[in-house]
């Protein structure tokens, strides 16, 4: 997975700002890989959700995201493959998928763009960075707010909403059945720990 002179996630999660976006590509080499993605969700489980919270809360991640759109991308793929994993192998975070759709992402500042998709059938969680061609809701708003949305445990969507910080196009019923589902499928994931 990795070798000496690929930098290390675990570090790299917690280096400075500038170090982190020039080496955080590097670091996630090779975990597009199921096989690559398990293992460290086995053997390093921490990593993965500080380098969630470390996006989601990242100051610089509009322009991380316009400049080096390759890195994030490459972070979504990481991201939602291992939610993937997650689901499919842990029964109680698989559980916690009670609504069927699927919800785009869309930035209005930066080229982020990205989608996922919930199964209760399968327990099932998928997604990456692209847009699903028929989405049920679509996310739209600043990029900041989108990733704060994906794994920051301050961030009020009811309030951010109200608050105009983005738009939801869609039934809202259908948007806040998907957000309960999120944050049951995130205390699954957070009592692994």
């Amino acid at each position: 997975m990795s070798d000496s002179t690929t930098p290390d996630l675990d570090a790299v999660v917690d280096q400075p700002d500038e170090q982190f976006r020039a080496n955080l590509g590097p670091a996630l080499d090779g975990l597009d890989d199921e096989d690559a993605l398990a293992e460290l969700l086995v053997t390093r489980p921490t990593v993965y959700e500080r380098l969630t919270d470390r996006m989601a809360t990242f100051e610089g991640i509009t322009e991380f995201a316009t400049n080096d759109p390759e890195t994030v991308e490459q972070y979504l793929r990481v991201l939602w493959g291992g939610m993937g994993l997650i689901a499919a192998n842990i029964s109680a975070v698989g559980d916690a998928v009670t609504v069927e759709t699927t919800v785009n992402w869309e930035a209005t500042d930066s080229p982020v763009a990205f989608h996922a998709a919930t199964d209760p059938e399968t327990g099932s969680i998928s997604g990456g960075p692209t847009l699903a061609d028929d989405p049920k809701i679509t996310f739209e708003g600043q990029t900041e707010v989108l990733f704060r949305m994906l794994g920051d445990d301050e961030f009020n969507g009811q309030l951010a909403f109200v608050q105009n910080r983005f738009d939801i196009i869609g039934p809202l019923e259908r948007s806040r059945q998907f957000n309960e589902t999120m944050e049951a499928v995130g205390e699954a994931m957070e009592a692994l720990v």
